[in-house]
Order: structure tokens, then C-alpha cells, then sequence
């Protein structure tokens, strides 16, 4: 991904909406330690550290 982003933290909004932010990815604790969820933002099924193929 982009190293100098924070997954958490990065959200987008339209254009001529600047103050409507949608965040992009989920960054829930996944279970057993693994870090945080790199997972698009409302995902089904459980979290996970790499997106699914």
C-alpha cells in the first residue's frame, strides 16, 4: 500500500462536499494480535491484514 499512510485514518469525500468524509478502510483490532483490519471500510465476513482475492 502507501507506507507513509495511516490505513485508520485516510477518508475520502466528494468534490463539492468537503465536509462529508467517508473512511476508506476498516481498521478494526483483528483477533488474536494480528494489527489492525486493512479491509475497504463496511466489509462482510471477518477482518483480516491483506485484502481477499
Amino acid at each position: 500500500m502507501l507506507p507513509h499512510a495511516d490505513p485508520g485514518e485516510t477518508t475520502v469525500s466528494a468534490e463539492d462536499d468537503q465536509n462529508v468524509r467517508h473512511r476508506v478502510f476498516c481498521d478494526r483490532r483483528v483477533p488474536g494480535g494480528g494489527g489492525r483490519c486493512l479491509l475497504r471500510a463496511d466489509h462482510d465476513g471477518p477482518c483480516a491484514r491483506r485484502p481477499r482475492r
